[in-house]
Order: C-alpha cells, then sequence, then structure tokens
C-alpha cells in the first residue's frame, strides 16, 4: 500500500518514453514541414504531481524538450529523490545532445546508488559514443548488485498476512508483529515462534494495525490501528475510522483508545513513537500531520504537519527525545524539534538519496532507514551531527538483499535491528481481493549488526574523480596478448 511510488514512477517513465519515440518519429517523418503549434504551459506550474506528470507527456508528445526539462526540474523541487523523473531529463538532455548535462546527472544517480541502465532507452543512443558514458552507465548497471550482509533471523509464522507493525520488548526478550489483514498482534520468542502464554491483545473493533510501540518502563504496548480495504471484514461505512490503542503489556488488557476527532477530511494512524515521559507520536496515514497524546492527556492533538511533508511514514525519536524525526516518501527527512513544535528539513550531504523510505529507526546517534520506494532497495545508516539536525555520512548496509520483496519496518534490539524483508501489499487489490498468481511466502526477518559509521568513509568521487579513475586503471592495465604466429597461420597467413 505505502510501496507503490517506485512502480508508478516507472509506468509514468515507461508512458513519457514512448511518448519521446512517437515523438521523435513524427519530428522526422515532418522534417521541413511546417510543425502544429505547440503547447504553451503556464509559466507558473503546479505543485500537484499528476498535473505534471499529464504535463510532462504532453511536452515529450509534441517535442517540447525545453519545456520539458523545465516542468521536470520544477517536479523534482518537491521530488528530489525521484529516479525515474531523474532518468527522464537524462533522457531530454540526450535527445538535445547535452551530454555534459545529461553524464552529470547520471553521475549524480550513480552516487545516489540508484539502479539504472540507460542503454535500455533508445533516446540515449546520440550520447553513448563516449567513454565518460560507457563507464557512468556500468557504473550505474552496478548498483544493482546485492550488497548481502543482513543475516536471516527466523521467519514469520505462516498465518501472519500483511504485517506491518514490528515492535521489540527488551525485558522479555520477545517480538511482537501487527497486521493489517486481520488486525492481530501476536508476541514471539526470539526464533521467530509464537509464545504459547502470550497475552492477547484485542478490542472491540479490530482494524488493521500499522505500527506498535512499546513503553518498557509502564509495560504498556501502544497500537495504531485504522479501517483500511485490504482488512478483512472491511465495509466502505467503515472508512475514515481509526484508533490509536493502549494495552497492558504483559496482560493484553485494553486500557485506553483515542481517536482522531473528525473534521470532514481522510485521516488514519499510521507509525508510532513513545517517548521516555510516556508521550506518544503517531503520523497521519492520509493526511501530511503528526499528532501528540501527551502522558495523562485522553485526546490527540495536532503536534505538526504540513504540504510540504505528503507522504508521511517512520518516526523515531533520538536519545534526548526533543528530536521526532519524520521520514516522508517524497521528501527524505525532517524533524520536528519538539521546543518549538516546527518541522524542519534534516540538512542532508547532496548525494545521499533519501527516497522512498517506510522504516526509519534511531541508534546511538544514527538513523536507520529502510527504502523500498527506490531501485534498488537498500537498507541505509545514517550518521547524525552533533546536534541530530544534519547527515554527516551514510552507508549502505544491505542492498537487494536476494530475499527482497519489497522490504519496509525495523525495530532496533541491542546494537542488532531486525527488518521485514518483505510484505503481502502486491498480493491484494485495493478492496482486500486477492491477486491473481500471487502469493503470500512468509515473511523473512533480517538482522543486521550496527556499528558507528566513520565521518570520513564512503565519500563518492566527483566526474573528474572517476574520469581520472578511468585513466589509471587503463595505464595501470596489463598490455594486451600478442598474436602468435601459429593464429596467424591458421587465418591463412592474415
Amino acid at each position: 500500500m505505502f510501496t507503490m511510488i517506485s512502480k508508478n514512477s516507472l509506468i509514468l517513465i515507461l508512458a513519457c518514453l514512448a511518448v519521446f519515440q512517437v515523438g521523435a518519429q513524427q519530428s522526422d517523418a515532418a522534417a521541413g514541414a511546417e510543425q502544429p503549434a505547440k503547447t504553451v504551459f503556464p509559466e507558473q506550474l503546479p505543485n500537484h504531481y499528476p498535473t505534471l506528470q499529464a504535463m510532462t507527456i504532453r511536452a515529450f508528445s509534441e517535442s517540447n524538450y525545453d519545456e520539458a526539462i523545465r516542468i521536470i526540474n520544477h517536479t523534482l523541487n518537491f521530488r528530489p529523490y525521484d529516479g525515474a523523473l531523474m532518468s527522464q531529463l537524462v533522457a531530454v538532455y540526450a535527445l538535445q545532445r547535452e551530454r555534459a548535462k545529461a553524464y552529470n546527472l547520471m553521475l549524480a544517480m550513480q552516487q545516489q546508488g540508484l539502479f539504472f541502465d540507460f542503454d535500455q532507452l533508445p533516446q540515449t543512443q546520440a550520447i553513448r559514443d563516449t567513454e565518460s558514458y560507457v563507464y557512468i552507465n556500468d557504473l550505474l548497471k552496478k548498483a544493482g548488485d546485492p550488497l548481502v550482509t543482513s543475516e536471516m533471523a527466523f521467519r514469520l509464522p505462516a498465518e501472519a498476512v500483511l504485517p506491518e507493525a514490528f515492535a521489540w520488548d527488551e525485558q522479555s526478550g520477545s517480538f511482537l508483529v501487527g497486521s493489517v489483514r486481520d488486525g492481530t498482534i501476536v508476541m514471539l520468542d526470539a526464533e521467530g515462534q509464537p509464545l504459547e502464554s502470550a497475552p492477547q491483545f484485542t478490542s472491540e473493533n479490530q482494524m488493521a494495525v500499522f505500527d506498535i510501540a512499546i513503553d518498557s518502563e509502564r509495560r504498556e504496548l501502544w497500537a495504531s490501528t485504522t479501517a483500511v480495504g485490504q482488512q478483512q471484514g472491511y465495509r466502505q461505512a467503515d472508512y475514515g475510522q481509526n484508533a490509536l490503542l493502549k494495552f497492558n503489556l504483559d496482560s493484553g488488557e485494553l486500557i485506553g483508545q483515542y481517536k482522531i476527532q473528525p473534521d470532514g477530511q481522510p485521516h488514519g494512524l499510521g507509525s508510532l513513537a513513545v517517548a521516555s515521559d510516556g508521550t506518544v507520536y503517531v503520523a497521519d496515514l492520509r493526511s501530511p500531520l503528526v499528532y501528540t497524546l501527551p502522558a495523562g492527556s485522553d485526546q490527540l492533538s495536532i503536534l505538526a504537519g504540513g504540504a510540504a511533508l505528503p507522504a508521511i511514514r517512520g518516526i523515531a525519536l533520538n536519545e534526548d527525545n526533543n528530536l521526532l524525526y519524520l521520514a516522508d516518501q517524497n521528501r527524505g527527512l525532517a524533524f520536528v524539534d519538539l521546543s518549538d513544535r516546527k518541522p524542519y528539513l534534516v540538512t542532508v550531504p547532496d548525494k545521499l538519496n533519501l527516497g522512498g523510505i517506510e522504516g526509519l529507526d534511531y541508534w546511538n546517534g544514527h538513523l536507520v532507514i529502510v527504502q523500498p520506494g527506490m531501485q534498488p532497495n537498500r537498507v541505509m545508516q545514517l550518521l547524525l551531527s552533533p546536534n541530530g539536525k544534519a547527515v554527516i555520512n551514510a552507508i549502505p548496509l544491505d542492498v537487494n538483499h536476494p530475499e527482497y520483496q519489497v522490504p519496509n519496518y525495523g525495530v532496533v534490539a541491542g546494537d542488532d535491528y531486525y527488518y521485514m524483508g518483505a510484505s503481502h501489499w502486491t498480493a491484494f487489490d485495493l478492496s482486500g481481493n486477492r491477486l491473481p498468481g500471487s502469493s503470500l511466502p512468509q515473511v523473512p526477518v533480517l538482522k543486521l549488526a550496527l556499528q558507528p559509521v566513520d565521518p570520513g568513509a564512503n565519500q563518492p568521487p566527483g566526474l573528474e574523480d572517476v574520469l581520472r579513475q578511468r585513466q589509471q586503471q587503463q595505464r595501470d592495465a596489463p598490455p594486451p596478448l600478442l598474436a602468435r604466429p601459429d593464429d596467424n597461420d591458421a587465418q591463412g597467413g592474415l
């Protein structure tokens, strides 16, 4: 449900590039003939993504490449990590023979860790005849090579369908998993087996569980639930229903229930974080808002939000509980400074792609992110500045693991990170019907050991450095083998 950005972007790029091809053919066929008038696009472009998609396709179809570039660059202002948009821009630069711009953008994509093969785009034919193109495109293709460092911890039980919520209880050493499909929360041992004597966490109105969080000190389990089409028994009349549930972690007793007050707008409850003082923070699934429930309060209230963060997924608190980090699938990372309750974008290196984040967790001055909404799927560890408001450096922990089938959420357990390497979202339509040919494999839970990131490690080179490295490799390469006399003889003396 929340990981379709990359798929939709791929559909868009294929549609646009198909139009590219038609437009190019029409241009060739009509060479020397009077061209039809091109669409005049507004000087002030909208910020509505579907509208911009349509405008981009129109510009392509008319071979109006200057306008296509303007529209794509405008879209990138609020979707700065969208690899499909970047690929479209490279293709337009190639059509205009803007080699330097195309190569530099390709290099930027490579340095961000994006996977792409521009040999698959006919529009790049005119820029492929250089060493720079070949070398950078090879690097882009290699970005899809797996980096396998996670080990298999266990697989979730077969009955865990559409698992979305994951938590770890330090005191008991057990894991808890919440399901969207049946609205249940189950407790597992360290090997992933259901605990026979585990408490039952139930409520009168079972809805899809989107996140769970543990307050170890108070022995409380918090669960964010929302009615969605993929849950069993969903009715259209249920749309908009939601509840933040508080359970006694040891007995399973429901001891609190809190809802977003109706205001005529679509809402739902998603990712959770619990502060040391018992304050709860929860993101809205359907509106760009974050709510808070102070300890002892009985009413959710808006903490922060706004149109600049339209797709908030993971949230996490730092160890001082004064910064609340937000992962937005389009904009990357932001934080709410809880002293002034205002959201700010996290300062990040130019060469760090933060698109398509679902999972977000804090560990020892670092953020751990899971990115199923980009290609390749990966898990990254980000080193934060001392004040926690900037990313100093980042390293990949795992990339394109063979078990990945849309990885999503995880949890820090001591100095280890456990995360779900797959999900079941692609097996259901929006109404909860199983899609033909779909399967529901047991979801793997993968484990990573966390270690501090070196502030100076993993710094990618610039274009000049890349070309210099390539030249050095050529100088250091052994000379080609000389042809032997019998080889010449075998070819008739040639």
